[in-house]
C-alpha cells in the first residue's frame, strides 16, 4: 500500500465470516475469528473494523475507537467512520461524533455504500444528542427516504417522535410500519406504546395482545397487555395477565400498581389494598402510588393513614397535576368526614384539573360578594353533581344577577326552577356565556359563598303537566336505576348486574319502571317499563308518576331527592363523599337505614365489606325487597 492508504478496500471473507457471527450473537467466536485472522495479515482494515464492532457490541465503546481509528488508518470505507462516530458518541464525544459521521455523509454519490441509511440514523442520534431536533428529524427522514419500504425506517422515526412528545404523528408513522409486514412483533410492540402514549390505550390492546402472545415468558408484554386489557374494562382478562407478569417480575412497580387498581374496579378493596400497598412500598416517594394506596385506605375506612398518604402525595407530586389530584383526594376525605369548610377550600384544586368551559375562560373569577355584575354559573363534572349543586343557586341570586349555563339535558329541568329565582337567573346558551361579566363553577358555590355544612333543598310541583301520566294505580310505582355510565373505569363498583334483580322479584304489589335506558331487557329478570327517550325533564316527569324510587348513585338519585321522592340508594362500600358519614343523620328507630343530609326523602343501604362481585349486593338488595314491602303496606293502609 505505500504511504497512501488505499482509497476503498479489498473484500475480507473473514471480517464477513465474523460480523455473521456477531449478528447471531456469537460474539467469541467471532472475535476469536478475527485474532488469529490479524496475526497474519495486520493490515486488513476490514477486520480491524469488525473487531471495532465486536468491541461496541460488548460496550467497549473506547476499545472501539481505537479499532475503528486503526481501520480508518488502513483504509478509506465510509463505514468505517460510522462506526467510529457511533462509539465516540457512546463515550460522549458528540462533536468528534458528528465529524466522523459526516465523512460517511459527504462520501461521493458513486460510492453505493455513501447511500446507506445508517449513516443518517447515526447523524439523527448524534443530532439528537445535541438537542438540534429539528435536524434529527430530516436525517431520520431521509434515511426513510432512501429506504421507505424497509419496516425498520419507519419504526425508528416514529420511536423519535414518541420521545419527543409527538404521539400523534408518531402513531401515523407506526402505522405505516406495521402496513409494511416484516418485524411484526416489534412493529405491534413500538405501535402499542405509542398509541398509550397518545392516550389511546385502549386502542392499543390488539397490538399488545399479539406481542404478549408472542412472549408468552416476558413479563414487560404481559404487562403492557393487562394494562389495555384494563384500559377496555375487560377486568377479569386484565388481572389474570397482569397476575401472569407480577408472578415472572414481582418487584416491577407499574404492574403492582395496575393490578391493584383492577382490583378496585371490581370492587375486592382488600385484594386492592395488598396489591397497593406493595407498589407503594416499592417507591414510597411516587405521588401516584401514594395517591393510589391513599385511595383504597380511605374506601377501606381507614381515614387517618389515607388522609397521610394524600398529605404525602402534595409533597412529593412532580406536576401541579399530580399535587392536584391529590389535594383533591384530601378535600373528598375531609367532606366525607363532614369537615366541610376545610373540604371546600381544598375541593378549589379540582380547577387545576378541570378547564373552565373555553368560550368562558377569559372571564375573570367571581369571588362571592355582592356585585351588580352579571356572574356566569356553569356546570361541571357530572348531572348528579350538577343537580346536588343547583341548591347554591338560591344563595347566589342574593348576592347577583346570575346567568346559568348548563348540560342541553338539563335546560327545560332548569327552566322549571326559574319562578323561584325572581327573574335574577337567566339560562344561558355557550354561545351567550361570554356575555357575563365574571365566571364561577356551580361547584366553587359553598367555598365562594362560605356555606360551609351540607343543608336540605328539594323542589316538589315544578315539572309541569306528564301527558304519560298512568291511571292511579293500587300498585306501588317503583322507579329503578341498577347501572350507571359503562364508560366510566369504575363504574362496576357502583352498578348492579341486572340478573341480581331477581332479588326483589318476590315482592308482591309493585310494578317496575325503569329510570336508564337498557339496550336489552331480556337481561332483566323481572317485569320493567322501560323509560321513555328524553331529557332530564322527562324523566323528571315520569319519577313524579311514581311512588318510590330505588337507585345506584347515579344522577337518578339525585333527581328523586331534589324532587322529594321517597327514594332508596343502594350503595357501593366506601361510596361517595355526599353519602359519608359527614353528610347523613342515623335512622330511626335505632338499626333503621341511614338517611341523606342534601336530600331528607333519600334513605341508604350500603354493602355490609368490601368483598366485591355480586355477593356485595345481596344485603342492599335484601333491604330494598323490604323497604319496598313497607311501601307496598303503607300504600295500602293509607
Amino acid at each position: 500500500m505505500g504511504d497512501k492508504k488505499a482509497e476503498y478496500t479489498q473484500p475480507s471473507p473473514t471480517a464477513d465470516l465474523a460480523l455473521s457471527c456477531l449478528a447471531r450473537g456469537d460474539a467469541e467466536q467471532a472475535e476469536s475469528l478475527l485474532r488469529t485472522h490479524l496475526r497474519h495479515n495486520p493490515e486488513d482494515a476490514q477486520a480491524w473494523h469488525a473487531m471495532a464492532c465486536v468491541a461496541r457490541a460488548g460496550g467497549k465503546a473506547a476499545v472501539a475507537v481505537a479499532l475503528a481509528s486503526k481501520a480508518v488508518g488502513l483504509g478509506a470505507e465510509p463505514f468505517f467512520y460510522l462506526t467510529l462516530g457511533l462509539a465516540l458518541l457512546e463515550l460522549g464525544h458528540v462533536e468528534e461524533a458528528r465529524a466522523a459521521v459526516n465523512v460517511v455523509v459527504l462520501s461521493t454519490p458513486q460510492d453505493p455504500r455513501a447511500q446507506d441509511p445508517r449513516a443518517q440514523d447515526a447523524m439523527a442520534q448524534i443530532m439528537e444528542k445535541m438537542g438540534r431536533l429539528d435536524e434529527a428529524e430530516q436525517a431520520l427522514k431521509k434515511a426513510l427516504a432512501l429506504r421507505p419500504l424497509e419496516q425498520v425506517r419507519h419504526m425508528t422515526l416514529a420511536a423519535f417522535l414518541a420521545r419527543h412528545g409527538r404521539a400523534e404523528d408518531a402513531a401515523v408513522v407506526s402505522a405505516r410500519a406495521l402496513a409494511l409486514g416484516g418485524e411484526a412483533v416489534a412493529a405491534h410492540n413500538l405501535h402499542g406504546m405509542v398509541l398509550e402514549q397518545a392516550g389511546r390505550l385502549a386502542q392499543a390492546e390488539p397490538h399488545f395482545a399479539i406481542v404478549a402472545q408472542a412472549m408468552p415468558d416476558n413479563a414487560q408484554a404481559l404487562a403492557n397487555h393487562g394494562a389495555a386489557l384494563f384500559a377496555q374494562q375487560r377486568y377479569g382478562e386484565a388481572e389474570s395477565a397482569l397476575r401472569s407478569s407480577a408472578a415472572l417480575a414481582p418487584a416491577v412497580v407499574q404492574t403492582r400498581a395496575n393490578l391493584g387498581l383492577v382490583c378496585l374496579a371490581q370492587g375486592d378493596l382488600h385484594m386492592a389494598e395488598a396489591e397497593l400497598a406493595t407498589a407503594y412500598r416499592l417507591q414510597p416517594s411516587d405521588a401516584r402510588l401514594a395517591l393510589n394506596y391513599g385511595t383504597v385506605l380511605m374506601d377501606l375506612g381507614r381515614r387517618e393513614e389515607a388522609e397521610a398518604l394524600f398529605v404525602q402525595a402534595m409533597h412529593y407530586a412532580a406536576t401541579t397535576q399530580d399535587k392536584a389530584r391529590a389535594t383533591l383526594n384530601l378535600a373528598t376525605l375531609c367532606l366525607a368526614t363532614g369537615r366541610f369548610a376545610q373540604g371546600w377550600a381544598l375541593f378549589e384544586a379540582r380547577k387545576t384539573l378541570l378547564a373552565p368551559p373555553l368560550r368562558v375562560a377569559s372571564l375573570p373569577e367571581w369571588d362571592g360578594t355582592t356585585t351588580a355584575k352579571t356572574v356566569l354559573l356553569y356546570a361541571e363534572q357530572g348531572l348528579g353533581d350538577s343537580l346536588q349543586f343547583l341548591r347554591y343557586v338560591d344563595a347566589a341570586v342574593q348576592k347577583a344577577p346570575i346567568n346559568l349555563l348548563v348540560p342541553q339535558t338539563m335546560q327545560r329541568l332548569v327552566q322549571c326552577l326559574l319562578p323561584r329565582w325572581h327573574g335574577r337567573v337567566s339560562l344561558c346558551t355557550p354561545e351567550q356565556a361570554a356575555m357575563a361579566d365574571v365566571r364561577c363553577s356551580l361547584l366553587s358555590l359553598p367555598y365562594v359563598l362560605d356555606m360551609a355544612g351540607p343543608w336540605a333543598w328539594q323542589v316538589e310541583g315544578a315539572w309541569g303537566a306528564n301527558p304519560t301520566k298512568p291511571v292511579r294505580s293500587k300498585s306501588v310505582l317503583v322507579g329503578l336505576c341498577w347501572a350507571g355510565n359503562p364508560r366510566y373505569q369504575f363504574d362496576l363498583r357502583r352498578s348492579i348486574a341486572p340478573g341480581l334483580l331477581r332479588h326483589l322479584a318476590g315482592v308482591r304489589g309493585v310494578r317496575f319502571q325503569a329510570l336508564q335506558p337498557c339496550a336489552d331487557f331480556l337481561t332483566v329478570p323481572i317485569p320493567v317499563l322501560p323509560l321513555p327517550e328524553g331529557d332530564l325533564l322527562a324523566m323528571a316527569r315520569v319519577m313524579a308518576s311514581l311512588d318510590v324510587v330505588v337507585s345506584v348513585d347515579t344522577m337518578v338519585i339525585h333527581l328523586a331527592g331534589l324532587m322529594g321522592k321517597p327514594a332508596l340508594l343502594l350503595n357501593r362500600y366506601g361510596g361517595d363523599w355526599r353519602w359519608g358519614g359527614g353528610s347523613v343523620v342515623a335512622g330511626t328507630p335505632p338499626g333503621a337505614l341511614e338517611r341523606s343530609v342534601w336530600y331528607p326523602s333519600v334513605q341508604i343501604a350500603r354493602q355490609p365489606a368490601p368483598v366485591g362481585g355480586k355477593a356485595s349486593w345481596l344485603q342492599p338488595l335484601a333491604a330494598a325487597a323490604q323497604w319496598l314491602e313497607q311501601a307496598v303496606q303503607a300504600k295500602s293502609s293509607g
